[in-house]
């Protein structure tokens, strides 16, 4: 088993820290391998920004996505850089259709859409917490069953005054797949 992830957007968005938190939870998995690499744009706010995260049964040889199975999408200008490197028949491209109207084709074979930016301002009145609620909306198609893993590592990976926040950002995020799964 190995699964390639990809997180993008733009600096200030918390990409590095959804690839982060997704490579602390699984320490928790000791059968697993997981690896993870990041890279900014020029500039580290408001600049490209991407984390990758590999997870495998075996030994991990490369720390980045050679073959995605599921790139997230947090700005349009990161759909228009790195869409390319999803193959349109096997990647699910999930994005943030708050910032995103669509994914176009081929790559529109395989998609699932997640308001998190509209949700964070909607029910949270906060978008910066956007990353966690996608982190919510797409852990089951990381490493199923492993939603209580993850709220225990973002409650240890946020500060402490936003703990709260983000812990109801990530359960709207996991209620929101539960009601919308990808088919």
């Amino acid at each position: 088993m190995r699964k390639e992830i990809i997180f993008t957007g733009f600096g200030g968005q918390g990409i590095i820290l959804m690839g982060v938190i997704i490579a602390r939870m699984m320490e928790h998995f000791p059968d697993l391998q997981v690896t993870q690499a990041q890279s900014y744009g020029p500039a580290s706010r408001g600049g490209a920004c991407r984390t990758d995260v590999v997870i495998s049964d075996q030994k991990i040889n490369y720390p980045k996505s050679s073959r995605p199975d599921v790139m997230i999408f947090m700005s349009e200008e990161a759909r228009k850089r790195l869409l390319s490197e999803a193959d349109p028949e096997r990647t699910l491209v999930v994005y943030d259709n708050t910032l995103i109207k669509s994914i176009p084709a081929p790559y529109d074979k395989k998609t699932f859409a997640v308001p998190a930016t509209g949700e964070a301002e909607k029910e949270f009145k906060n978008r910066m917490v956007a990353n966690i609620y996608m982190l919510g909306a797409v852990i089951e198609l990381i490493n199923p069953g492993s939603f209580e893993v993850l709220k225990q590592i973002v409650s240890r990976s946020v500060p402490k005054k936003y703990e709260e926040l983000n812990i109801k950002a990530l359960e709207a995020g996991h209620e929101y797949y539960q009601n919308h799964k990808p088919a």
